[in-house]
């Protein structure tokens, strides 16, 4: 009669092929949940499919080279996107700015997807020509982006910020500077502010005005629940796109489409 024992050899030989098919893309086939909020061009505008704007179609090409084919997009308000991405309820962020805080709830790649300037606008008619330091902005109403990447200079107690929040916060300050009912509006995308700038249903014209500071890089960011399992693919997979075609180059080829 066969014996029903297993040799050794034969054991390890078998663990080794569990582990390799657990570990393989095709094992990690479950959704990669992507979550983004509200940022034109780079997300859809609005009427689009989810998941059509320029960073999602820069990020496909990233999950190709990943071999991730299976990409659930959701669009949520920024808070309850860190709300869930925190709790693993999400697997990645598609665009977030990196500070102190969030680099400890979070899993941030060692390499930025792009970066941009912030900025500020006002109407074409400000005297303001230039922002050197916050003394040159201490007589304006600046709205600002509540749940928003705040540059250093805006904490300053004397400033006088009015919060916005909601959907397409850079379209709402822009219609307030056209309004009157603010003096300026901070964003931190130079790209997104300058889209909706040149698109505004209205005859204002703005100014765009780079805040005194580096620029800002942002990053697709991992949950730190289950993030790490994607982290070095992509971490990879980015290089390999970036070198290829740097976004800026992407973003500017897909507004001319």
């Amino acid at each position: 009669m066969p014996s029903a024992r297993m040799s050794l050899p034969t054991l390890f030989l078998s663990l080794g092929a569990l582990f390799l098919a657990a570990t393989t893309p095709q094992a990690l086939a479950e959704p990669l949940r992507v979550g983004y909020f509200d940022l034109p061009p780079h997300t859809e505008a609005e009427g689009a499919a989810p998941g059509s704007g320029i960073a999602a179609a820069y990020f496909e090409r990233i999950a190709e080279r990943m071999e991730v084919t299976d990409i659930r997009y959701s669009k949520l308000p920024l808070p309850r996107l860190l709300y869930m991405l925190e709790r693993g309820e999400l697997d990645m962020a598609l665009l977030l700015a990196k500070d102190a805080e969030r680099d400890t709830r979070f899993l941030y790649p060692r390499q930025a997807l792009f970066s941009t300037s912030a900025v500020l606008a006002v109407q074409s008619s400000n005297p303001l020509a230039a922002i050197r330091s916050v003394e040159d902005v201490l007589k304006l109403r600046i709205g600002v982006w509540q749940n928003g990447y705040h540059t250093p200079l805006l904490s300053d107690p004397r400033l006088q910020l009015q919060t916005l929040s909601g959907d397409n916060v850079a379209l709402k300050g822009l219609r307030m500077v056209a309004a009157g009912r603010i003096d300026a509006f901070y964003f931190p995308d130079d790209y997104a502010l300058q889209y909706e700038a040149n698109n505004l249903d209205s005859q204002a014209r703005f100014k765009v005005l780079a805040m005194p500071e580096q620029r800002l890089a942002l990053y697709s960011v991992f949950s730190r629940q289950n993030g790490s399992r994607y982290l070095p693919r992509y971490e990879q997979a980015l290089q390999a796109v970036q070198a290829q075609t740097p976004y800026a180059r992407f973003f500017e080829a897909q507004l001319k489409h």
